[in-house]
């Protein structure tokens, strides 16, 4: 008994020792809900962080979005009330506004093209957000964004006549919608559900697998079957905190975080294709454009909106330097 008891405290003192080493816990608040692929794997980031690290650095996790949306998030961050947090574009661009190249509309057709960009530009993107007080400690991707609706759209009349979500005042997804003759109506993500259900708007934008996580697909029919843009994901700390973590410990967590969040985007792309197949299997109806004039249309609007968000977003270099980029990738298709 006497080393049953010796044994038990021990393990006690042992599993103390982990908890009371934890001198570096960051705050962390996330839009994706506990329980997600997202959330699972970044709490096994987490459970790798801390070992590597002798319980000394770890993450407290605030997901669902408990924190508030994006901006509530970077004004937390800003006063150390959170330190680290994953974004969407719209955040990141609030922070370095030239990170909204990633998601011009119509641009990337594939996968490969995103990929070519992200391995030419993402290290210019991180100097741009140290710049500005924050670490970039990866880059885990939403994914191609569609546009779900109540109604069919097969033209862009369709489109112009529906009542249209846009997230808060999105600078370039309101130069779309102008582009395109759409009057939208601008709500915060939280209100989109019940703004659904009351038929303030008719139409959403976003990636299957967050139309199917917000349960937007209970209150919509139909997705029009066109990459509408890409949207970027990226996961920042403010360096200030990143400052306060000893050096031995930043390469540990750098070199983790690279692996899960690359992990991660494979699995947003796995299960952003197989949330098209469920949205099939659940009645909604897949559309497309079917007047050649339309696309036409659509092309030109791509370009007149990343011609017409130079000087506000980005500078008519780093465009061009993108869409040399794009333009490379196409040949090398070929």
């Amino acid at each position: 008994m006497k080393r049953m008891l010796a044994a038990l405290l021990l393990s006690a003192a042992l599993v103390t020792s982990v908890f009371a080493g934890t001198k570096y816990e960051i705050k962390f608040a996330t839009v994706a809900p506990d329980g997600s692929t997202w959330m699972n794997e970044i709490h096994k980031l987490n459970d790798e962080i801390s070992l590597k690290t002798n319980g000394e650095v770890s993450f407290k996790f605030y997901p669902g979005g408990i924190m508030g949306d994006e901006n509530d998030v970077l004004r937390k961050m800003k006063v150390n009330q959170v330190q680290a947090a994953g974004f969407t574009s719209q955040g990141l661009g609030e922070v370095v506004p030239e990170v909204r190249l990633l998601n011009l509309p119509l641009l990337f057709k594939s996968y490969k093209d995103i990929d070519a960009v992200m391995k030419a530009m993402g290290p210019d993107f991180d100097a741009m957000f140290l710049k500005k007080g924050y670490v970039v400690l990866g880059w885990p991707e939403v994914g191609f964004v569609y546009v779900f609706t109540k109604n069919s759209i097969e033209s862009v009349r369709d489109l112009q006549k529906t009542k249209m979500w846009i997230w808060g005042d999105d600078i370039l997804v309101g130069t779309l919608f102008r582009n395109l003759k759409i009057v939208p109506i601008p709500l915060s993500l939280t209100d989109v559900m019940q703004s659904l259900q009351t038929g303030m708007i008719e139409g959403v934008y976003c990636s299957p697998l967050s139309c199917i996580a917000m349960q937007w697909n209970t209150k919509v029919k139909y997705m029009l079957d066109l990459k509408i843009a890409n949207v970027p994901g990226g996961v920042l700390i403010n360096k200030k905190s990143w400052d306060a973590i000893p050096e031995k410990y930043r390469a540990v967590i750098k070199d983790s975080c690279a692996r899960y969040f690359e992990e991660i985007t494979r699995l947003s792309r796995k299960e952003n294709e197989d949330a098209l197949n469920v949205l099939k299997k659940h009645g909604i109806i897949f559309t497309e454009i079917k007047d050649p004039a339309d696309l036409k249309l659509f092309d030109d609007v791509s370009v007149r909106t990343g011609n017409d968000l130079v000087g506000k977003y980005y500078d008519r270099a780093l465009l061009d330097r993108m869409l040399k980029i794009l333009n490379d990738e196409k040949k090398a298709e070929k």
